[in-house]
């Protein structure tokens, strides 16, 4: 689907049509692949799903001029998303990064409800982060290079926590996009330009949507350590765990997650 900023952004869809619209937000350095056990689970339910692979991301475009991936700029691109597929308002399920994406547009009042899963926000990202505005750009011809698949199954061995696993598709599904140079450039440009800070509780209080936190409760990629006064200062919101799970608990316990979405998008407030 093309933006009306002129990028183009690769979108699964499935639910019927006129359903509730319900967008999904992946993380970091990954893609829509993330909701492959979700996707259809949701539609089943009478929503119409919509998961792109964000800017940077999967087989979605990667501009690498500067500021591409500043909050702001992925918070647009979202948005543009939305008046590209005639949506006003949805509500999202975010992990991650997508979560800080999805709490910027819940505060740009085009969000419903909002779930997020080990978002980026709520805890301390990994310290490398810190490193972030020293990295070095890649050169083209190096960028494929330093992402072997092998350093992808490292990644995942470190994302996921105790309850589940992943297979070697998912391996090659997470590398395969690894293997175009501008998605590697654009993801060591997203560490720079990024806001991976932890929120504010006056900047969370501005926040009327109402809001689930889901973390597993070994996330050591975005340590909870104690979310519960962050989730406080929402003005409608609800803090979740789920017990040995990772950073990635919707490939891990997707059933158990699948209940959680839909318990929440069922209640009323």
């Amino acid at each position: 689907m093309t933006l009306a900023n002129g990028l183009s952004l690769r979108v699964l869809e499935a639910g019927p049509p006129g359903g509730n619209p319900l967008l999904l937000l992946h993380g970091w350095a990954i893609s829509a692949y993330l909701w492959r056990h979700n996707i259809a689970a949701l539609a089943a339910e009478g929503y119409a799903v919509h998961a792109p692979d964000l800017p940077g991301h999967g087989l979605s475009d990667a501009p690498l001029e500067k500021g591409s991936y500043s909050l702001d700029s992925l918070a647009d691109s979202v948005a543009s998303l939305l008046d590209a597929l005639g949506l006003e308002r949805t509500a999202v399920v975010a992990q991650s990064m997508g979560g800080r994406i999805g709490l910027e547009l819940a505060r740009r009042h085009r969000v419903t409800k909002l779930a997020l899963f080990g978002p980026v926000g709520f805890g301390m990202v990994s310290q490398a982060r810190d490193l972030a505005p020293f990295l070095p750009k890649i050169p083209e011809a190096l960028a494929t290079m330093l992402v072997p698949r092998e350093i992808v199954e490292l990644v995942q061995r470190r994302v996921y926590g105790k309850i589940g696993w992943f297979t070697e598709r998912d391996i090659d599904e997470y590398w395969a996009p690894t293997q175009f140079p501008a998605v590697v450039q654009a993801a060591m440009q997203m560490l720079r330009e990024f806001d991976w800070r932890l929120l504010r509780p006056e900047a969370l209080a501005e926040i009327a949507t109402p809001t689930m936190i889901v973390f597993g409760t070994l996330d050591n990629t975005v340590k909870p350590g104690n979310p519960e006064p962050l989730v406080r200062a929402l003005q409608h919101g609800k803090l979740e765990w789920i017990e040995g799970g990772g950073h990635v608990v919707m490939e891990e316990v997707p059933d158990h997650v699948n209940g959680l979405i839909l318990d929440f998008l069922d209640e009323s407030h």
